[in-house]
């Protein structure tokens, strides 16, 4: 899914519930984390729950990032994924340009978050970029 599919999605979606739905079944789109990749170099700090998160450049021309996540619970799997859309499979260029605000808000996730897990998502994110602007160096 691209971000217009997930905002078209929850626009079309008139309860929590089933955009609860929705994010679960954007959890089983995560590329997985190897167990050997599950370490605390790939742990997203700053996060309650456990999530790694890896990235690498593909083959492509240009080079896109592939990012791969897990998380211990599947609320935060969904959640990952969900916010790994406006990120996945661009440039590393593309990816530090993009800002995911209106995309953040354009689902309401923020509000519908916790203190903690929203906490969790700015760390995520922020991870997100670190990511892309170590590949862009290589």
């Amino acid at each position: 899914m691209n971000t217009k599919d997930v905002l078209d999605a929850f626009a079309m979606l008139d309860t929590w519930e089933a955009r609860y739905e929705l994010i679960g079944d954007l959890s089983r789109e995560l590329l997985p984390v190897a167990e050997s990749e599950k370490t605390d170099a790939n742990l997203v700090k700053g996060c309650n729950t456990k999530t790694w998160l890896t990235g690498n450049l593909t083959d492509d021309d240009p080079p896109l990032i592939e990012y791969r996540a897990d998380a211990e619970t599947p609320l935060v799997r969904g959640l990952v994924a969900l916010l790994l859309v406006p990120f996945q499979r661009k440039s590393p260029e593309a990816v530090l340009e993009t800002d995911p605000r209106p995309y953040i808000a354009g689902i309401g996730l923020a509000e519908h978050l916790s203190a903690n897990r929203r906490a969790g998502m700015e760390h995520f994110i922020e991870r997100v970029f670190q990511i892309a602007q170590h590949l862009r160096r290589q």
